[in-house]
């Protein structure tokens, strides 16, 4: 699995106590907190998808009003993203258990109010918010593992586990070695200090001969 910013742990841990408390988990109850005055609108029969800021809120300077757009439309791509990421790899799947319909809504905006809206460009975007939008997400146990092991999989914690014992084996090879330095150390010094003697014998030797012979 790979590293999770901490808006997508956030997004996981609402979509797991969502599953924990109700059967009904769906985007829409996931991203709630998120479409404050928004909605996202969809339509199935032009495949479209168009986010509804409502009017009387955002309309008020332009330029802040396209940077919170871009900033909102990215942030709902990634959990969109996210989702079927998690699907991928075998944590949850997806089910339509709902009617097929030519459009619908979902979010926060008033009814009646009047609305500005920002439509999806992103072809892939679109078809993945209208594919996963009104599914029911079934959350398989391996999800909550992940979560309770701090956002890792077992194949996470093995490959963490086997990198500390790499790490271990590595620091007792290096102390093995620096071990084995010394002794190769005082080994050389052994013989050194052998031959030295060896060499003060056979002079000594010599010597005592020497004298003994005159």
């Amino acid at each position: 699995m790979r590293n999770l910013s901490q808006q997508e742990k956030d997004f996981i841990t609402k979509l797991l106590s969502i599953a924990n408390t109700s059967n009904n988990v769906f985007m829409a109850n996931i991203v709630y907190g998120d479409l404050k005055n928004v909605d996202i609108y969809l339509d199935y029969e032009h495949q479209k998808v168009e986010y509804r800021f409502d009017k009387n809120l955002y309309d008020q300077n332009q330029h802040s009003f396209s940077a919170f757009t871009r900033d909102f439309s990215w942030k709902i791509i990634k959990y969109f993203k996210l989702l079927k990421y998690l699907e991928t790899n075998g944590m949850l799947f997806l089910y339509q258990e709902t009617p097929h319909e030519d459009n619908s809504r979902y979010g926060r905006l008033i009814n009646n109010n009047p609305f500005i809206g920002a439509d999806i460009n992103d072809k892939d975007a679109v078809k993945l918010i209208l594919d996963c939008s009104k599914k029911t997400i079934v959350i398989n146990e391996s999800i909550r593992e992940y979560v309770n092991n701090d956002f890792k999989t077992k194949e996470d914690l093995k490959h963490f586990e086997n990198l500390e014992l790499s790490k271990k084996n590595l620091e007792i090879a290096q102390r093995s070695n620096e071990l084995a330095q010394k002794s190769l150390k005082k080994v050389n010094a052994t013989i050194i200090i052998t031959i030295i003697l060896f060499v003060l014998g056979s002079i000594l030797n010599f010597y005592i001969a020497s004298i003994n012979s005159n």
